[in-house]
C-alpha cells in the first residue's frame, strides 16, 4: 500500500518487483522500432514559417500509410466530395496545410502509440485519443502564450506518454495492478505510482526513447519533464505547455466538460500560466469541439 495520503492502492508481487530494473526497461527501449523518417521531416517542415506545399506533398508521398490516410480522409463522408480524389496534390490543396501536417505527424507516430497499454488499464483507442487530445490542447495553449512553439507543442503533446509503451510491458511482466481511485482523484497519478514501485517513471523512459529516435532537444524535454513543469530546463515554456495540455486532456477524456473545473485547478496552482477565466474557457471549449470534430475527420 502506498502513502496514507495517496488516493490509490497498488497490489504487487514483491519478488517480481525486485527483479525489475532500469536496465530491463532500457532493453525494451532498444527493441522499439524507429520512428518514421517522415516524422522528422514533418517536424522540420512545420518549424518553418513558409514551408512550401510542394515539399509537404513530396514528404507525405514517401510514406504509403500517410498517403493512403490523406486520400481516405478527403474521400470520406466527412467532406462529402462529389467525385473521388486520387491526386495527393489536389488532396493537400483541399484539406489545407494544417490538416495535412496533423495527419502526417499522427500517422508517423501511430505505429508506436496506437496500442493498448493493459498495465494501465487502457485500450488502444483510449491511449491514442488521450495522446491526440493532449496534442490539440498543447497547440491551443501555445497559441495563447508562445505561438512559435505551436507545431512542436502538437508533436510533443502527441508523444508525451510514449514512455508508457515500455512501462506497460514492465508492469505486465511483473503482474502489477495499477488501481486508481476515481472517487478521490480527478485523474490518475500514474507518475507517482511508477516512481514508488520502480524508482523510475514513463517520463524517464520517454527521455531515452526520445534520444534513441534522435528527437530535437525541445521535444525531448517536453516528453521527459511534462510531470515536472517547474523543472529547470532550457525548454521550460514548452514543458509547461505540454504539462497543462495533459491535464486538460485527462479532463476531456473523462467526460469532465466544465471549464470551471479548470479554473478551480488554476486557483489551486494547477495551471502554470497567468490565464484569465475567459482564456481558460476559450481553450477548453475549443478543445472539446476540436476533439469531437477530429474523431469524425480522422475516423
Amino acid at each position: 500500500m502506498g502513502r496514507e495520503t495517496r488516493a490509490y492502492y497498488v497490489r504487487w508481487n514483491i519478488m517480481a518487483i525486485n527483479k525489475i530494473s532500469l536496465s530491463q526497461a532500457l532493453a525494451e527501449v532498444d527493441a522499439l522500432p524507429p520512428v518514421s523518417e517522415v516524422f522528422h521531416k514533418e517536424l522540420e517542415l512545420t518549424s518553418q514559417e513558409n514551408a512550401s506545399r510542394a515539399d509537404l506533398v513530396r514528404c507525405i508521398s514517401l510514406d504509403q500509410a500517410i498517403s493512403a490516410k490523406v486520400l481516405q480522409t478527403i474521400n470520406s463522408a466527412y467532406f462529402g466530395m462529389g467525385q473521388k480524389v486520387s491526386s495527393l496534390d489536389i488532396a493537400v490543396g483541399l484539406l489545407g496545410d494544417n490538416n495535412i501536417r496533423d495527419i502526417a505527424i499522427m500517422c508517423s507516430a501511430s505505429a508506436s502509440m496506437r496500442k493498448s497499454i493493459a498495465g494501465y488499464g487502457m485500450l488502444a483507442d483510449q491511449f491514442w485519443l488521450h495522446s491526440v487530445t493532449t496534442a490539440f490542447a498543447a497547440r491551443l495553449i501555445a497559441d495563447k502564450c508562445d505561438a512559435e512553439e505551436r507545431e512542436t507543442a502538437f508533436a510533443a503533446g502527441l508523444l508525451h506518454d510514449i514512455g508508457m509503451v515500455v512501462m506497460d510491458q514492465i508492469i505486465r511482466d511483473s503482474q502489477i495492478k495499477m488501481i486508481w481511485d476515481d472517487e478521490m482523484d480527478i485523474f490518475p497519478d500514474y507518475y507517482s505510482m511508477e516512481n514508488e514501485i520502480f524508482g523510475f517513471t514513463h517520463c524517464r523512459i520517454g527521455y531515452f526513447i526520445s534520444r534513441n529516435w534522435n528527437f530535437p532537444d525541445n521535444l525531448t524535454a517536453a516528453i521527459a519533464f511534462h510531470h515536472m513543469p517547474e523543472s529547470d530546463t532550457d525548454h521550460r515554456e514548452l514543458v509547461r505547455i505540454v504539462s497543462f495540455a495533459n491535464v486538460l486532456a485527462h479532463l476531456v477524456s473523462m467526460g469532465v466538460m466544465e471549464p470551471r473545473i479548470v479554473v478551480l485547478l488554476g486557483e489551486e496552482g494547477g495551471i502554470p500560466f497567468d490565464f484569465s477565466y475567459n482564456d481558460i474557457e476559450e481553450i477548453f471549449t475549443r478543445l472539446v469541439a476540436e476533439v469531437e470534430d477530429s474523431k469524425a475527420f480522422l475516423g
